[in-house]
């Protein structure tokens, strides 16, 4: 029993050092990766899909810029000005002609002389320096540049939120005459949104100075939501409507947000580019239960084969230590202990106990005539005989050379006599079938247990029997 609490003991370690050398190195690899992972994030994934988007709105507006360019620059739009604004139809046949050719949500045409907004069907409006709406127009003449880039709603499209290329136009000498320019629809920003967040499985929304969503994959979202209210990222939302460029984390429900963001000064608006850390850190952690469970598989197989192992051994270790190699009978050390054994069931059942101790007669002169291996032989084939004969629950061991010990269990001397008498006649009939120089037996003593005897002074009555009956002439029983 002892044995075998040390064996799972010694497993239960060897279990808990793989086990915990598998959790630390798949979890610290994890740690190590995890920071790997927002450490990307942070400097290069979120701010490159920033840049790149960035970039692509640039692109998207450098033509329609061009056009803004051309009509500013047409000299037909100078003279139809200059000339008066006198024929309707022209002016809208030019706009939609535009219109048309370069596939632009609208164009228009603003008179500084007449404040008249024109446009494919005709005159829209006449703009105001009162009404704040129109603020864009009067501002433009003192603008530094010679075009600028706005968002807002397009009274010619139902109030389309629309992004404005307004150009200056001047006459041949210079002088400020008016504006002209198109407008592109906000849904190409909106597609190029929805592009980046499902090819990047990230959140990418505008918000304006005041934080408002102005283009959002949720179109519900537009105009209605204030990133100042809204949980989360109203903790870090001052911050970003006041800032350039930059990177915040914040978190929203039970999971950690990346945030890049970046001012777009074509439109007024802020870039946010997000990324959850549950999505980002996803595949390592599919990776990471994956390890656990291959690592758990080769702790069980290890687990198994150590077990095994053990087991093997420590079974061959244990018949080492009990089993005397040449007869395959237990040896003097396990005999101690198997009659400990015994003494302590005949203590509690009061049942008689005998033991016989014989030794071979004569194996010296059998070793000097046929061998050592002769007198092995002959050891063998005795306690082959032996072990044949007794009962199941009887003892038998060598107890050294060429003594060996019977231990008789419910059993009292003179019965041990009778079993014992039979194992002689057979040893004796079975060892001497071919002729030879010196006569092969056994000598027997027999003594039975007393209760106040111990195996010493039992082996030792056992033993005076023994000596009695090579005493009296050998291949006999005394006792």
């Amino acid at each position: 029993m002892h044995q075998f609490a040390s064996r799972w003991k010694l497993l239960f370690i060897l279990g808990a050092i793989l086990v915990s050398g598998f959790v630390v190195v798949n979890f610290a690899n994890y740690l190590v990766s995890s920071n790997s992972i927002r450490s990307a994030l942070i400097n290069n994934e979120l701010p490159l899909t920033s840049n790149n988007i960035y970039s692509e709105i640039q692109a998207s507006l450098l033509r329609p810029i061009y056009i803004s360019s051309l009509m500013a620059n047409d000299t037909f739009l100078k003279d139809w000005v200059i000339e008066g604004e006198t024929d309707l139809n022209k002016i809208t046949r030019y706009l939609t002609e535009i219109q048309k050719k370069y596939q632009v949500a609208s164009t228009f045409l603003v008179s500084a002389k007449t404040h008249r907004y024109y446009h494919t069907k005709g005159v829209l409006k006449s703009v105001s320096p009162q009404v704040p709406k129109d603020s864009w127009f009067f501002s433009m003449e003192s603008h530094e540049g010679n075009y600028r880039v706005d968002v807002d709603a397009n009274e010619a499209n139902r109030n389309h939120l629309t992004i404005f290329v307004n150009h200056k136009l001047h006459d041949f000498d210079g002088n400020f005459i008016g504006v002209t320019g198109l407008g592109l629809d906000v849904v190409n920003v909106a597609t190029m949104i929805d592009r980046y967040t499902e090819n990047y499985q990230r959140s990418i929304y505008f918000v304006d100075r005041k934080g408002f969503i102005k283009s959002h994959t949720d179109e519900s979202m537009i105009d209605t939501v204030n990133i100042l209210k809204l949980p989360g990222i109203s903790t870090v939302a001052d911050k970003l409507l006041t800032g350039d460029s930059g990177f915040l984390i914040y978190d929203r429900a039970q999971d950690t947000v990346l945030l890049s963001y970046r001012y777009i000064p074509e439109l007024d608006w802020f870039l946010l580019v997000e990324q959850t850390e549950d999505v980002a850190l996803a595949p390592l952690r599919n990776a990471l239960f994956f390890n656990l469970i291959i690592s758990a598989a080769i702790t069980l197989l290890v687990l198994l084969i150590s077990g095994f192992t053990i087991h093997h051994f420590q079974s061959h270790l244990e018949s080492m230590a009990k089993t005397d190699k040449l007869t395959g009978l237990f040896n003097r050390q396990y005999f101690d202990v198997l009659f400990a054994h015994v003494i302590n069931n005949v203590g509690r059942h009061t049942s008689r106990l005998s033991l016989a101790l014989f030794d071979v007669d004569n194996l010296k002169t059998v070793n000097d005539q046929e061998g050592h291996l002769g007198g092995d032989r002959l050891l063998q084939s005795v306690s082959l005989l032996a072990r044949e004969h007794i009962r199941k629950n009887d003892v038998i061991a060598r107890w050294g050379g060429d003594e060996f010990v019977i231990l008789f269990q419910d059993c009292d001397a003179k019965t041990a006599a009778q079993l014992m008498d039979r194992i002689r006649l057979r040893i004796f009939s079975t060892a001497n079938q071919e002729e030879a120089l010196v006569q092969k037996s056994i000598s027997v003593g027999i003594a039975e247990f007393e209760p106040e005897d111990t195996c010493e002074t039992l082996l030792a009555r056992a033993d005076t029997q023994l000596y009695e009956a090579k005493r009296k002439g050998r291949n006999r029983i005394e006792g």
